[in-house]
C-alpha cells in the first residue's frame, strides 16, 4: 500500500522511492499504476489511474500520483496547500502524520502524528556523510542506509520527546501553519522515513524544489 500526500481532490505527492517498491529499477511508469493500492479517508478504496515520475527521480524522489475519479473532500479528506515560499527554515516546527512503524518498529492501526522541528542542513550532512566537503564525503549513516542529500531537501530533527518517523511515514507531508494566512502548507514531502529515532534525522524533498513541474504535470495530465 502506497503512502501519499493529497493535494488536490485527484492528484497525490509521493516519493519515487515508494512508487518502485516490489519494482526493480527498470519498471515504467505504466508497469507501477496498476499495481498500486491506495485509501483515502476512513479506507476508502481509490482507483489509480496513473503515475508520473519527477524527470530526475534518483535525485529528486519524487513521483505524482493521479486518480481516476475525483475524491469527495470532507473534514476528514482535505487537500493540504503547496505553498509559494520556502517554510523549511531552521528552528521551524512542522507536523508529519503517518502509519508507519512507532516505537515497537510495529505498523501502527490508527494515524499517528509528531512535531519535529527543522535542522541545519550542515548539521544533516555531517550527520549522514561526514563532510560538506565532497572529497571528504562517505556513508556514514547510522541505520546503514543512506539518504539522498541536495539542493532540493531539507532535513527535520526528533522531537523534544525523541519522537520520530520510520518505516512506512515515507510520502506524507512536513505540513507548517501559517498563521497570518491560517493555512497550512506541505512544505516537504518525506523521503528518508529510515532515521526510527535511532538516526538524528528524517530527510524531506523540498515541494518549492519541485513546484514548477508539479504544476506543469498537473495542467498536461
Amino acid at each position: 500500500m502506497v503512502r501519499a500526500t493529497l493535494i488536490n481532490e485527484q492528484w497525490l505527492l509521493t516519493t519515487a522511492k515508494n512508487l518502485f517498491l516490489n519494482h526493480s529499477e527498470n519498471a515504467t511508469a505504466k508497469d507501477i499504476a496498476p499495481t498500486l493500492t491506495l485509501y483515502v479517508g476512513e479506507k476508502q478504496l481509490v482507483e489509480i489511474e496513473k503515475v508520473v515520475l519527477h524527470p530526475n527521480y534518483h535525485q529528486v524522489d519524487i513521483g505524482l500520483i493521479r486518480l481516476k475519479q475525483k475524491v469527495l473532500v470532507n473534514e476528514r479528506v482535505m487537500p493540504i496547500c503547496l505553498p509559494s515560499k520556502n517554510y523549511a527554515e531552521v528552528g521551524r516546527v512542522g507536523y508529519v502524520s503517518g502509519w508507519g512503524q512507532s516505537d515497537n518498529f510495529k505498523l501502527t492501526d490508527h494515524l499517528k502524528y509528531v512535531m519535529l522541528p527543522v535542522a541545519d542542513q550542515y548539521d544533516c550532512i555531517k550527520h549522514y556523510e561526514g563532510s560538506t566537503c565532497p572529497k571528504w564525503k562517505a556513508p556514514k549513516s547510522p541505520v546503514g542506509v543512506q539518504p539522498i542529500l541536495n539542493e532540493h531537501t531539507f532535513c527535520a530533527g526528533m522531537s523534544k520527546y525523541q519522537e520520530d518517523t520510520c518505516y512506512g511515514d515515507a510520502g506524507s507531508a512536513f505540513a507548517v501553519h501559517d498563521l497570518e494566512e491560517d493555512t497550512w502548507y506541505a512544505a516537504g514531502i518525506l523521503s528518508f522515513d529510515k532515521s526510527c529515532a535511532v538516526a538524528e534525522y528524517g530527510v524531506y524533498v523540498k515541494v518549492t524544489s519541485i513546484q514548477d513541474w508539479v504544476q506543469k504535470t498537473i495542467a498536461e495530465n
